[in-house]
């Protein structure tokens, strides 16, 4: 082997060597999460996390179907939603975004249709659209889900309605939800993570949780989560289904991993640079 060559070969090692380096540096440190668990009481450690997700509300412009039926003919529909994944006679698509910047329709009446669940991003954009002048927004309680099945002439069967834990935590957090605990098991892994208002089912019937959500919805304004797991799935009469009632995607697992990822995700935003945040 030449000189020439043998200089080459060792630069290349070198270099493959630095970059190895250079790269494990850069490796996020949630990336071995399974190496550094967080601990088992989530909520109260998630102080900058949780204060993030407060967020302005006004629930002035909130209603429900039957105290604005009589009145449909003197609002505009708009369709709020995002992703739209059925549409709405007569309805404008516009999402509040973009809604806020068309002062034209600032005085005019408007009945909001969101995606149904989430009463904090209701109350969030009431506020955004006040303060951009306008005076006489509604935002249907239920949002466009609801809207279809109070507008339809035939009607069809009730669905189970689900939400993801995501969108439990931001609701929990400002305090517009009511959770229905399947068993006493999931109302210990609850209060191991910290979140302590609930009810806890003492059986299964779906007449016991009408009466929960009846009871705890402030009158149905707010919405209603049932939690359960792999034994605990809520059997629902479609002909009683509750518009406010959900269940939560994926039961109480889902909820322990997105808040286990929620710490993870904040303990790394905490953390110097290259500093393992889980570093005793």
């Amino acid at each position: 082997m030449t000189a020439s060559r043998f200089l080459d070969e060792t630069l290349t090692r070198l270099l493959v060597f630095v970059s190895t380096i250079i790269l494990s540096s850069m490796r996020p440190v949630w990336a071995d999460s399974s190496a550094c668990p967080a601990s088992s009481n989530y909520l109260s450690e998630l102080k900058r996390f949780t204060s993030s997700l407060r967020v302005e509300q006004d629930y002035s412009c909130l209603t429900n179907y039957p105290s604005i039926s009589s009145k449909i003919t003197a609002y505009q529909l708009v369709d709020v939603r995002k992703s739209p994944d059925f549409q709405i006679d007569q309805a404008w698509i516009i999402p509040t975004d973009e809604l806020k910047h068309k002062t034209f329709l600032a005085q005019r009446p408007l009945l909001l249709l969101g995606d149904g669940f989430s009463r904090v991003s209701l109350a969030s954009d009431c506020a955004l659209l006040k303060r951009a002048g306008f005076t006489h927004v509604k935002m249907l309680i239920g949002g466009a889900p609801l809207w279809r099945q109070a507008s339809m002439k035939t009607k069809y069967p009730s669905t189970p309605q689900f939400v993801s834990a995501r969108n439990l935590i931001t609701e929990y957090f400002n305090g517009r939800v009511s959770i229905i605990s399947a068993s006493e098991k999931i109302s210990e892994n609850l209060k191991n993570m910290g979140i302590t208002k609930f009810a806890t089912l003492a059986g299964n019937q779906f007449s016991v949780v009408s009466d929960l959500v009846v009871s705890t919805s402030n009158g149905g304004f707010d919405p209603v989560v049932y939690v359960g797991d792999s034994q605990n799935q809520l059997s629902i009469n479609n002909q009683q289904q509750l518009p406010n009632l959900y269940q939560l995607q994926g039961g109480i697992d889902a909820l322990v991993t997105q808040l286990n990822n929620d710490v993870l995700v904040e303990a790394s935003r905490e953390a110097p640079q290259g500093i393992p945040f889980c570093a005793k």
